[in-house]
């Protein structure tokens, strides 16, 4: 670029709210850089299934499913349903709608290395391959439930008494190891290569403990049941894979991406313990500008998404004090995104372009609908299975399906509950997925606001209080947001959808590269 070295930083808030943003006045970069224009909060539609992994591929793609490929946050391709019946709990196995290799359409990291702009990536879908030769620098993290252990100690024959369990996070093992000494009470645990000093009682130390693709963080806290054993508790854990040369390992001990406590208390139901935490994104991002120094630097902040998963329920739908206390702890969680993304723009300074989004918004759900309930009424669940996310299902069949059974099945599954629907070919491409592809398998199956489609074996039908995005994009609660700053971005017209980014973020390179 001409003149002063120029960054454009693209950071997404999952899940993030038009009106919260503009209420509040949320990631208004030029409250820290003054001399920066900027924009003010426009709506940004999204597309259908307006979830993470399709809605950020139309981002970076410009396109719709049918042109990216990427129909939900889970889908699969050629797998038999034995297979994907076998292989449904393991994240890893589904993780390929977030990699940039399953994208179908060139995107914008196609783009930027055409122009010769490095790139880097902090925990944004499409922007890493685990099959990529040529990766940009960047990492991703999934995460693994919180859980409860029970660690028998054998003592060493002095005053010492040590105990192993091996865990297992994604398909990788994680030796934890503690020691206690009898006469101090001292207990240490730890991984291979660091250990830490836990107090006796529920107050956690953050373990980081390297693995072959990366790294696992996860906060633990123990408590002396007798002489001989130790009960551990291991908050949700953090898996962090890095690409392009990028090792997503904390430089410090306990700097990893868990959090070390239950998140959103206003909803009691749940241990999630925030993945990954955002001054961890933060950091991260400030450790991948020092390190690399690209030109275009992508960011997610995830928090909001899985605040208002949690909470979204409790502050439109509950009592008087849970709407209360359920709304302070989602703004305070958009705060704490806020005052990360300060200290991120202090750092880059005012020769920065800065665009923020969001993927989709929130709504509540208060029905769960599991359909693979319905194959195994009909005798059909040895050769087909339903997966997907959402409002929005797939039945993935080892053979097409004959007319007589699709109407029956059709036929069970509005008797399960009345807004489900089979999509005609017609009304798939209407709403932009593709037709014929073995993504979307053999059928593709929607269901109605304020329900979503589950795939575990509890009961077929479930009353909840929870809360998701997938549903319609003709539905403004769907819609996510768009806001920028920059001596260049502040200029650009804000795109009306979120396929209409790509050739936003485009705009800007190219005025800010001939110095408009």
């Amino acid at each position: 670029m001409s003149g002063r070295h120029r960054r454009l930083v693209i950071i997404c808030i999952d899940g993030g709210l038009p009106g919260i943003i503009r209420e509040h006045d949320f990631f208004n970069v030029s409250r820290v850089l003054p001399a920066l224009p900027g924009t003010v909060v426009h709506e940004l539609r999204s597309i259908y299934p307006s979830s993470t992994a399709p809605s950020h591929a139309s981002f970076l793609t410009g396109t719709h499913p049918n042109g990216h490929g990427i129909v939900g946050n889970r889908f699969w391709e050629q797998e038999s349903a034995a297979e994907i019946r076998r292989r449904a709990d393991d994240p890893l196995s589904a993780f390929h709608p977030y990699e940039e290799s399953s994208l179908t359409a060139p995107s914008l990291l196609d783009w930027f290395a055409r122009q010769g702009a490095p790139a880097a990536a902090v925990h944004f879908p499409q922007t890493f391959s685990r099959n990529a030769q040529h990766a940009i620098p960047s990492c991703y993290c999934l995460y693994a439930p919180a859980r409860d252990l029970v660690v028998p100690l054998t003592p060493d024959g002095g005053r010492v008494a040590d105990g192993l369990v091996t865990l297992s996070y994604l398909g990788h093992e994680v030796s934890l190891y503690l020691r206690l000494d009898q006469q101090t009470g001292s207990l240490t645990v730890g991984g291979s290569n660091e250990t830490a000093v836990v107090a006796d009682g529920p107050r956690p130390i953050r373990l980081d403990i390297p693995v072959a693709s990366g790294s696992v963080s996860v906060a633990v806290s123990c408590r002396r049941l007798d002489h001989s054993r130790i009960q551990v508790h291991l908050g949700t854990a953090v898996i962090t894979m890095g690409f392009g040369g990028l090792d997503p390992i904390p430089g410090r001990s306990g700097d990893g991406p868990a959090s070390l406590h239950v998140e959103y208390t206003a909803n009691p139901h749940h241990t999630f313990h925030e993945s990954p935490r955002a001054e961890w994104v933060e950091q991260t991002a400030l450790d991948v500008l020092k390190q690399h120094d690209p030109d275009v630097l992508f960011v997610r902040f995830n928090q909001a998404d899985h605040a208002q998963e949690f909470l979204y329920w409790h502050a439109v739908r509950g009592s008087a004090g849970e709407r209360s206390q359920a709304w302070q702890q989602i703004l305070d969680v958009y705060a704490r995104i806020d005052a990360c993304v300060m200290r991120l723009a202090e750092a880059l300074g005012e020769h920065a372009e800065f665009l923020f989004f969001s993927d989709h918004g929130i709504d509540y759900v208060e029905t769960h609908l599991r359909p693979n309930h319905v194959l195994a009424d009909l005798g059909l669940a040895d050769r087909m299975v339903f997966q997907g996310d959402s409002n929005c299902a797939y039945l993935y069949a080892d053979a097409p399906l004959p007319a007589a059974e699709e109407q029956s099945l059709g036929r069970a599954l509005r008797a399960l509950d009345p807004s489900i629907g089979v999509l005609t070919p017609a009304e798939q491409g209407r709403l932009k997925l593709p037709v014929s592809s073995p993504r979307v398998g053999r059928l593709t199956v929607t269901c109605g606001q304020h329900t979503e489609f589950q795939y575990s074996d509890t009961a077929p039908r479930e009353s909840v209080a929870s809360a998701s995005h997938g549903y319609l994009p003709s539905d403004s609660a769907m819609s996510g947001f768009y806001r920028s700053f920059g001596h260049t971005a502040a200029q650009l017209a804000a795109p009306s959808d979120i396929t209409g980014a790509a050739s936003v973020v485009r705009g800007i390179w190219r005025r800010a590269a001939q110095g408009v």
